[in-house]
């Protein structure tokens, strides 16, 4: 297990020596054993880290306009995402957010909202209600945006169920936090041409995809790379992601 690691943190040093902006993708902050869960030390561990090294970060919004606009990116600017909507986001996340003054983007399961799930693990965890949803966005840090209605596999769905799933979600945090939502991330990663052009439709400006890199001035802002951060990460792979 300990070659394991070693072996990934070099590779991650190798790969990651790559110009572009790093939008980091995490879903669960907490002390459970969940894998896409990241131990809240080790989380603020990584906050830490980008404050003190005076890491520029930014909105996912601020980034899409920028990348529109032709700026230049300032180095070391880094996005933070998270999906699906977890309650650990508002007890864990969102009191180091209001620490170190980072935005945030959730993408929201609007369908999972005050629910409880269990995962790959078994592990049931609870998700966000809406007052909490609503404190969060209030604040002014947290942009929530949608990730479908019901999360399911759009590689099983035909294309009206699709587009139901991207409207519904849509609307659905439009009308509860009185916003326009135009940013949108796959479900899995799952996308076509055909979705793509749903978005559009329905006035998204930009998804976030499920490959694995960084962001750069020209990219399909309907295809934008990400990179994971889970249980596996290391604090040496965390900062060659950036």
């Amino acid at each position: 297990m300990f070659l394991k690691r070693i072996i990934k943190d070099i590779l991650a040093l190798i790969y990651f020596r790559k110009e572009g902006i790093s939008i980091l993708m995490y879903h669960s902050i907490d002390d459970n054993k969940v894998f896409f869960t990241v131990k809240l030390e080790a989380f603020e561990k990584q906050m830490k880290y980008l404050k003190d090294n005076n890491y520029n970060v930014i909105s996912l919004t601020e980034l899409i306009k920028t990348l529109e606009s032709d700026q230049k990116i300032p180095e070391k600017t880094v996005v933070l995402t998270f999906d699906d909507g977890f309650e650990d986001n508002y007890i864990n996340v969102f009191p180091l957010l209001k620490k170190y003054n980072f935005p945030v983007t959730i993408f929201l399961v609007t369908g999972l909202v005050g629910q409880k799930i269990n995962n790959a693990q078994n592990i049931p965890l609870k998700m966000l209600n809406w007052t909490q949803i609503k404190e969060m966005h209030n604040s002014g840090l947290i942009d929530f945006q949608p990730h479908t209605v019901s999360h399911r596999k759009f590689e099983k769905m035909g294309l009206k169920e699709i587009e139901e799933e991207i409207i519904n979600s849509k609307k659905m945090i439009e009308n509860e936090l009185g916003k326009k939502c135009e940013i949108f991330a796959y479900p899995r990663g799952y996308y076509d041409i055909k979705i793509i052009k749903i978005l559009k439709e329905n006035e998204f400006i930009a998804s976030r995809a499920l490959e694995k890199g960084k962001v750069n001035q020209g990219d399909d802002p309907f295809k934008l790379r990400r990179i994971s951060v889970n249980s596996t990460t290391s604090f040496i792979q965390f900062k060659a992601n950036l």
